[in-house]
């Protein structure tokens, strides 16, 4: 394992933002992983590739805003292989951790799954998501 980068340091403003999209991401989680307990194990194709746990300077900006220490990427690892923080019993790593595009990278499968739960269930979820991107956004300007 590599060693970590030095965090650096943001503003106000920009923590805030980064705190309230670490809450939004809680909010999403349990729906989400209710339906991968049920869709995933199923699957014969593994969605969980190392180019989706990839993460982007986004990514590192919200990891930043939130004090965290940013890992330093392997390059030598191939995109099709398995995703690093894959394991026998799902991802290692919380979902508000991941690299967005990980987090929200819903195969057909899923997405079905999840469209086909109860009504007022899967329309709360779209509004938490829609908000989380709103923040996801917010923290990038």
């Amino acid at each position: 394992m590599k060693p970590y980068r030095q965090k650096k340091t943001v503003s106000g403003d920009t923590a805030e933002t980064a705190l309230e999209l670490k809450d939004a991401f809680h909010l999403v989680s349990p729906f989400i992983e209710k339906h991968t307990t049920l869709v995933c194990p199923e699957c014969e194709q593994i969605c969980c590739a190392d180019k989706h746990g990839r993460y982007d300077k986004h990514d590192l900006l919200f990891l930043n805003a939130l004090g965290m220490a940013v890992p330093d990427l392997e390059t030598e690892r191939k995109e099709t292989d398995a995703c690093r923080y894959i394991s026998t019993r799902g991802c290692t790593l919380e979902r508000w951790l991941r690299p967005f595009r990980c987090t929200f990278f819903f195969c057909d499968a899923l997405l079905k799954s999840l469209e086909q739960d109860n009504a007022k269930l899967y329309r709360a979820f779209t509004d938490y998501f829609s908000h989380l991107t709103t923040l996801r956004q917010k923290l990038l300007k």
